[in-house]
C-alpha cells in the first residue's frame, strides 16, 4: 500500500509541473517527493535463506554501495507560441475620383492660387504670342492634369483675358460682371473657347445664366450673344498653347471702367470643341475670384508709400505726357536712394521714354519727396491702353514702385449727317449738311473741312473747303454746309463725301440723303 502511494505521489508531482509548464508559467519545484527503490524479487531455486545469498536487505560482498536517487527535476517544456488568429480580409478601397475641372463639383470649390486682385488698364496685342511685359499675370494653375497662367487686363472698349498652358487645352470663362454672386441678376457671363493654333481664331460659344425673372429657378440663355463680336488668337507648339481674347464692353452687362469689380475664373479643360462641353445645371454655383480695375498700382516698402500721378489720362500721339511721383517717408530718419527707373508698358510697344537716375536726392524724415518725368506719346502709337511705371531703389536694396495707366485715342471722331432727314422736294429746297466732330486734342482743335462729292446740280452755300474749329479737350463741335436743292430732284438716294484734314492727318466722311416723292404732288397727279 505503501509502494502505491509513493508510486501515486511521483506521478502527480511529474503531472503537477507538466500541467504548470504548459500554461507558460515557470515553476521550481524545490524538494521532489523521496523515492525508495522498489524490493528485490529473489530468484527461482535460490533461497533467500541461502548460506551463498546475503542477508535479506544486505548488500552483497564487493558490490558498489547503492545509488540513492536525488530529487526528481522534471525538464523545462518550452511552450509553442500562440497562433496568431486568422485575419478577414478587408477589401481595398475603391478609388476616389478625380474632381474634372469645368464639373460641378469643381465649380462649387472656390480657386486657392495667389491672385494679384488689381487689373491695369493696358491694351495687348491679341496675335497668340505674350510678349515681355505686354499681359499681367492673374493668376498660375499648378496642379491637375493641365497646368499654366491666366492673365487679365482691360481697357474701355474691351476685357482682355489669355492663357498660357502646358498642353492643348479648351478654356471655361466665366464671368460675374457685378461680383455679386453667380446665381443673381443677368449678368454671368460663360465662354467656352476651344483650342487653336497658328494665329488663327479658335471656336467660341458663349451663354448667359439669367437669375433675374425666376429667382429661384435661373436658366441658361443664348440669345442675344454674338460670339462673333469677341477677337480671339491662339498658338500652339510642343511646349503648349496660348489662347488671347477680348470680351467687348456691354456683353453680359460688362462695365468696364475703374473701380469696377468683377467675378473672373478660368479652368482648363481637355481639349473638346465648345459645342461639346455640357454646362453645369442652372442653380449649380460657380465660385469666381474678385478682379478690380484699376489705373494704378503702388508697392510700398516699409514706411515709403509711393503715389503716382499722371498730367492726363487720355492723350493723343505726339502729345506731351508729364508725371509726378511722390515719396511719403513715415520713419523719422532720411531714406537714400539708390536710383530711379521710369518706363513704359507694354515694352514691346514702347509707350514712352525709359530714363533712369541715379543722383536722386534722399526722402526726408516724416517728409516728401517729388520726382517729375515727361515724355512724348510717338506719332505712331497704335490707339490703345498703355500704362507708365517707375521702380525706386533704395540704399538699403528694397525697393518701392508705382505704375499708371494712361489711353491713346484717335485726336477727333468726326461724323456726317444730313437734316431732314428723309427730305421733300418742295419747289427749290434746302438741305443742312452737319458735320458733328468730337475732339480730344488739348486745348483746342482746328482743321479744314473739304467737301469731295455731291450732286452737281446741287448748289453749295460756300466754298468746297473751309475752316472748322472745336475748342477744348473732349468738346463736340458742330459745323454746317448748306445745299439748295432744284425742284427737278427727283426722289432717290445722293450720297455726300468729304474729308476732315489735320497735321497731315485725314478722316473720311460720307452720308446719304434720302429724297423721297412729295405725296401732295402725287396725290393731286392721281387726280
Amino acid at each position: 500500500m505503501t509502494m502505491d502511494v509513493r508510486a501515486t505521489g511521483r506521478l502527480l508531482a511529474t503531472g503537477f509541473s507538466l500541467l504548470i509548464s504548459s500554461l507558460g508559467a515557470t515553476v521550481v519545484l524545490a524538494q521532489a517527493l523521496p523515492v525508495t527503490p522498489a524490493p528485490v524479487t529473489p530468484l527461482p531455486g535460490i533461497s533467500p535463506t541461502s548460506p551463498n545469498s546475503p542477508a535479506p536487505n544486505a548488500p552483497a560482498p564487493n558490490a558498489p554501495a547503492p545509488v540513492v536517487p536525488g530529487p526528481v527535476v522534471p525538464a523545462p517544456i518550452t511552450p509553442a507560441p500562440p497562433t496568431a488568429p486568422t485575419a478577414t480580409p478587408i477589401p481595398a478601397a475603391a478609388p476616389v475620383p478625380a474632381i474634372m475641372p469645368g464639373s460641378s463639383a469643381a465649380l462649387r470649390v472656390r480657386p486657392t492660387y495667389p491672385v494679384s486682385i488689381q487689373r491695369p488698364r493696358s491694351t495687348p496685342t491679341l496675335d497668340g504670342t505674350l510678349h515681355d511685359g505686354e499681359w499681367t499675370p492673374f493668376y498660375t494653375v499648378t496642379d491637375g492634369t493641365i497646368q499654366g497662367t491666366v492673365y487679365c487686363d482691360w481697357d474701355s472698349n474691351y476685357l482682355y483675358i489669355a492663357a498660357k498652358t502646358d498642353q492643348a487645352s479648351t478654356l471655361l470663362i466665366d464671368i460675374d460682371a457685378n461680383d455679386d454672386g453667380w446665381l443673381r441678376g443677368a449678368d454671368n457671363l460663360e465662354l467656352v473657347v476651344g483650342p487653336g493654333g497658328n494665329g488663327a481664331r479658335p471656336a467660341i460659344s458663349a451663354r448667359l445664366l439669367d437669375a433675374t425673372s425666376a429667382k429661384n429657378a435661373p436658366f441658361w440663355s443664348t440669345a442675344a450673344l454674338d460670339t462673333s463680336v469677341i477677337q480671339a488668337a491662339s498658338t500652339s507648339s510642343a511646349g503648349g498653347q496660348i489662347t488671347e481674347i477680348a470680351v467687348p464692353r456691354n456683353m453680359g452687362s460688362l462695365l468696364l471702367q475703374p473701380s469696377t469689380q468683377i467675378g473672373l475664373r478660368v479652368d482648363f479643360l481637355p481639349p473638346i470643341a465648345p459645342a461639346s462641353y455640357v454646362p453645369t445645371a442652372p442653380y449649380e454655383p460657380h465660385l469666381l475670384l474678385d478682379a478690380i480695375l484699376v489705373d494704378s498700382q503702388a508697392e510700398s516698402a516699409a514706411g515709403i508709400n509711393p503715389h503716382l500721378e499722371l498730367s492726363d489720362r487720355t492723350v493723343i500721339d505726339g502729345q506731351k505726357l508729364f508725371a509726378t511721383l511722390e515719396l511719403l517717408n513715415q520713419t523719422d530718419i532720411p531714406v537714400p536712394i539708390q536710383s530711379v527707373k521710369w518706363e513704359g508698358h507694354p515694352q514691346s510697344t514702347n509707350p514712352v521714354d525709359t530714363i533712369e537716375h541715379v543722383a536722386v536726392p534722399s526722402i526726408p524724415s516724416t517728409g516728401r519727396l517729388k520726382l517729375g518725368y515727361k515724355t512724348l506719346i510717338p506719332p505712331t502709337l497704335p490707339v490703345g491702353s498703355y500704362s507708365l511705371g517707375v521702380t525706386v531703389k533704395l540704399a538699403s536694396g528694397k525697393q518701392v514702385a508705382a505704375s499708371a495707366s494712361f489711353s491713346v485715342v484717335e485726336p477727333i471722331h468726326p461724323q456726317m449727317s444730313s437734316s431732314p432727314d428723309p427730305l421733300v422736294i418742295v419747289g427749290t429746297t434746302n438741305l443742312d449738311v452737319r458735320v458733328t466732330i468730337f475732339s480730344a486734342v488739348p486745348d483746342h482743335f482746328r482743321g479744314d473741312l473739304e467737301l469731295t462729292k455731291y450732286p452737281s446740280s446741287w448748289v453749295l452755300d460756300g466754298g468746297r473747303v473751309r475752316s472748322v474749329v472745336v475748342y477744348g479737350k473732349n468738346n463736340t463741335s458742330v459745323s454746317h454746309v448748306r445745299f439748295r436743292l432744284p425742284a427737278s430732284t427727283q426722289p432717290g438716294d445722293y450720297p455726300i463725301e468729304g474729308r476732315i484734314i489735320w497735321m497731315s492727318r485725314t478722316w473720311d466722311l460720307k452720308t446719304v440723303v434720302h429724297i423721297v416723292q412729295n405725296e401732295a404732288v402725287q396725290v393731286t397727279g392721281t387726280k
